[in-house]
């Protein structure tokens, strides 16, 4: 039987930094959105072979904008992005030629490197833009990718198929406590 085909999903860099920084944001109700156990969640997914996590090369210096990742060394963040669920994907002349595109054609209020992330994402064929970005977040459903299908834009979540094993488990589970 041939294995069923990874899922691949897309990586903004502030990703990258809630997981670096292991961030626990309050939200506007006073809850604490945990974006470090949501991004810890799709590891472990990938870690199970099931999820391939695509980033932009621009996302390895792009983490470092932050004053408390820039006080790491250049390993230990680097360390990040060494699995082998990671592809990195290069910001090359296509890349920067649709987020120009995507710069000038009514999504203007772009910023250059959120336009790269987008335009890698979209030419690069994932199935989900993981964002915390709420710029970015509102154009899901917006943006072309190369098969012509939209983008779908949204904070980090392993997906609604979980492994094989836990679905027959669970099946398992209900039919025990059903009796059949």
């Amino acid at each position: 039987m041939a294995a069923s085909p990874k899922r691949r999903i897309y990586w903004d860099a502030c990703v990258w930094i809630a997981l670096i920084q292991r961030e626990r944001i309050p939200d506007v109700n006073g809850k604490i959105e945990d974006r470090d156990a949501m991004c810890r969640s799709v590891i472990e997914v990938a870690k199970r072979d099931q999820i391939e996590i695509l980033t932009s090369t621009l996302s390895l210096a792009e983490v470092c904008k932050d004053p408390a990742i820039k006080a790491q060394t250049a390993d230990a963040v680097g360390d990040y992005f060494e699995n082998d669920y990671i592809l990195l994907v290069n910001a090359d002349r296509s890349v920067g030629e649709h987020a120009r595109v995507l710069m000038t054609s009514g999504f203007n209020g772009l910023k250059p490197a959120d336009a790269i992330h987008v335009a890698t994402a979209a030419i690069s064929g994932v199935e989900e833009f993981h964002t915390f970005d709420r710029k970015l977040l509102n154009l899901d459903g917006l943006i072309d990718k190369k098969d012509g299908t939209k983008l779908k834009i949204c904070i980090p979540d392993p997906g609604a198929a979980p492994a094989p094993l836990l679905d027959a488990l669970k099946k398992e589970a209900v039919d025990e406590k059903d009796g059949t």
